[in-house]
């Protein structure tokens, strides 16, 4: 599944808890935003403006990925929660308290790149289906053959989410579970 990597971290003394892609992979969308821009404008004005389409796609390309990435946000001290997510130039948007979030639910799949390895999601469940699953976090690990051992480091940082935000979190790597979120 093609998919941008987001973590979670802390800010702000850990009242805030944030998802969103790694510092490196924002600074490769910015870069192609701002050299794009510059080298689109800088062939335009040098009369190839072959070159200037081109690097103009490049800027076009990182800005449909900045508006593409999927964040959330969680106020720990007031309980709410903000989430933005793409494709595009407009994303979907839902806001409100943490007490719409059903779960956390950690899953284990069997990988179909590498026969020996296994993804571990940590996925986000909202009551009544308001919104759709959100993949926080996922891990590729080599498996030793038992999947509830390998992947017991996202099940520590489940737990650790779903305290922090005040909802349960369910271990469900014991057995092997389909891709959360569908390619089409």
């Amino acid at each position: 599944m093609l998919e941008t990597p987001i973590s979670g971290r802390y800010a702000r003394e850990e009242r805030y808890l944030t998802f969103e892609p790694a510092l490196p992979y924002m600074a490769l969308v910015y870069g192609c935003v701002w050299g794009g821009g510059f080298f689109s404008l800088s062939a335009f004005l040098g009369g190839s403006f072959q070159a200037a389409l081109l690097w103009g796609a490049v800027c076009l390309a990182g800005v449909w990925a900045h508006f593409s990435v999927p964040r959330m946000k969680f106020d720990l001290r007031t309980k709410q929660f903000r989430r933005r997510q793409g494709p595009g130039f407009i994303p979907r948007l839902w806001a409100g308290p943490t007490s719409d979030l059903d779960a956390i639910v950690v899953l284990a799949e069997p990988s179909l790149l590498a026969r020996s390895s296994v993804n571990y999601y940590i996925v986000l469940h909202w009551k009544q289906q308001r919104a759709p699953l959100m993949v926080l976090e996922k891990q590729t690990i080599v498996s030793t053959g038992h999947l509830q051992m390998d992947g017991r480091g996202m099940v520590a940082k489940a737990i650790r989410y779903g305290q922090s935000i005040g909802i349960p979190v369910y271990d469900n790597t014991h057995f092997p579970s389909p891709c959360p979120v569908p390619i089409f």
